[in-house]
């Protein structure tokens, strides 16, 4: 019988006993979800919803959860960045119970869920959008104690081997899913961390207006699909009200996958925030898409009260954008960006380190980042590979290679300055990959010299940041840009006087 559940929202940690390594985060806004559905149907299981984030010592807090709590049933999410840390919560819950029945779901769970039921770190997987699946488990659990094997959008092991049940249909109408639950989580648990716009994470809250994205970029999750569900305009403001009435919450960050596609609902959403919300401050940190943003819609944005925004780019060469799926037109972004970034702090996203794509080409995608003196964040990131992945495919890795991955993987997200990049193209002939770590490296001055260190670009920007953040957010702001805890006001005024 079940009627205590604990959900765990895993994120990086190096070890068994390390402090936890964000500096920046996300609520367990899936897991939430997750609560607020099950709870509509079974009001009396008790849930707890744990973040390593918010712990220095995850897994001492979730041994201590176990004996107190003594949850029936534990639940997993996880990016794949996190694999490891997934795996050392799931063997140390073994160790512990290990009769007690594990769900995994989210990202990593979704695509690799061969490696996790054959290794037994879950008993059961959901694969993609989890709300009713999760229900639907829940009430075959609440009537026997044995592990369903049939139900739609799970992954499972029958008589010793992975059998993947058929997908689960999306959730059409997602007005009728519950808002997620945030009476689960201590949101003062957060105050050392960042949301994804660098603000203080305890103060803010994030929305998940629409699911889904038509687009088929290589290197995406595509976790809600390929088709865009809309929440109405109605629902996004009641809950965003609920919020401000409930919490005292006026900063909300918006987590779509494409908040403004189509472009007219998007504009429906922000034009309620403005008529009834007048008071609030908006982020879209999530990647918008760069060529669906025109003079109407900015201004909604501005109206609505956004101070911060993100779109996305990746590379400029029209032969890669074929090759990743993404097809944008570059044209209409560059002009968007500009004109975006000249009224909010923009973070722009850019990657390098695709298969086929040769020093020239990246070359390409820096100097357009170049070229744009108004954005207060550019990021350039290497590209990730991801198990099952359509690049990875491309690729078509030998085993030794892929294990070499993996290990690369682990300590591989961002360009950092001075570090050995170990890049998995190092692992691949020039055919397939021709840039190589030594590639990079000289890629990533070049990218230091002209776009970071752009004098133009610090002066425009820090006068839009002006328009947007009082001077203790400022100085948040370029703490966490420059991933300097100690920043202060003399370094910002020495940063801006440097480039006189």
């Amino acid at each position: 019988m079940v009627s205590k559940i604990l959900l765990i929202d895993v994120e990086i940690f190096e070890d068994l006993h390390s402090p936890l390594v964000q500096r920046y985060t996300h609520h367990p806004i899936g897991l939430m979800y997750l609560v607020s559905s099950a709870k509509a149907q079974f009001p009396d299981i008790e849930f707890k919803v744990f973040h390593t984030s918010t712990s220095h010592e995850p897994i001492k807090d979730i041994e201590s959860l176990l004996y107190v709590f003594k949850p029936d049933l534990v639940g997993l999410r996880a990016l794949s960045i996190a694999a490891d840390s997934f795996k050392l919560i799931s063997q140390r819950i073994r160790d512990l119970n290990p009769n007690i029945p594990i769900i995994a779901g989210g990202p990593y769970p979704s695509i690799s869920y061969d490696d996790i039921l054959l290794t037994g770190l879950a008993n059961i997987v959901v694969i993609g959008e989890g709300e009713t699946t999760f229900v639907e488990l829940l009430g075959k659990l609440l009537l026997s104690n044995d592990m369903p094997l049939n139900i739609d959008g799970t992954a499972v092991i029958n008589e010793g081997k992975v059998s993947v049940n058929r997908a689960r249909s999306v959730i059409q109408n997602i007005n009728l899913i519950p808002f997620p639950d945030y009476d689960n989580i201590n949101l003062k648990e957060y105050s050392h961390l960042k949301n994804h716009a660098l603000q203080d994470a305890s103060k803010s809250a994030y929305i998940l207006s629409s699911r889904g994205c038509p687009y088929g970029c290589f290197y995406c999750h595509q976790l809600f699909g390929k088709r865009i569900r809309r929440r109405s305009a109605e629902n996004v403001v009641a809950e965003i009200r609920e919020h401000i009435e409930k919490r005292g919450v006026f900063d909300f960050v918006f987590l779509d996958d494409i908040f403004n596609v189509p472009m007219q609902e998007a504009k429906k959403v922000l034009s309620a925030i403005i008529n009834e919300l007048p008071k609030v401050r908006l982020s879209f940190p999530n990647g918008l898409r760069a060529d669906f943003v025109d003079e109407e819609l900015l201004d909604l944005f501005e109206k609505a009260g956004t101070a911060e925004m993100a779109l996305a780019v990746e590379t400029v060469n029209p032969r890669l954008q074929k090759l990743i799926g993404k097809n944008l037109n570059l044209q209409k972004a560059k002009k968007a960006i500009d004109e975006a970034s000249r009224r909010f702090i923009t973070r722009i996203f850019y990657i390098i380190g695709f298969p086929t794509e040769t020093f020239e080409e990246a070359l390409e995608t820096i100097d357009f980042a170049a070229s744009l003196e108004y954005v207060a964040q550019p990021s350039l990131s290497v590209l990730r590979l991801f198990n099952n992945s359509k690049l990875f495919s491309l690729l078509n890795p030998t085993e030794e290679q892929m294990s070499k991955i993996a290990e690369q993987e682990k300590n591989f997200i961002h360009l950092k300055m001075f570090s050995d990049l170990g890049f998995y193209g190092d692992l691949f002939s020039a055919e397939k990959v021709p840039l190589k770590s030594n590639d990079l490296k000289e890629l990533q001055y070049y990218w230091m010299r002209h776009v970071i260190m752009n004098p133009k670009r610090i002066k425009n920007s820090y006068q839009v940041i002006c328009k947007h953040y009082d001077n203790e957010r400022m100085i948040e702001f370029y703490r966490s840009v420059f991933d300097r805890p100690k920043f202060n006001e003399s370094d910002l005024e020495k940063l801006l006087k440097f480039h006189d």
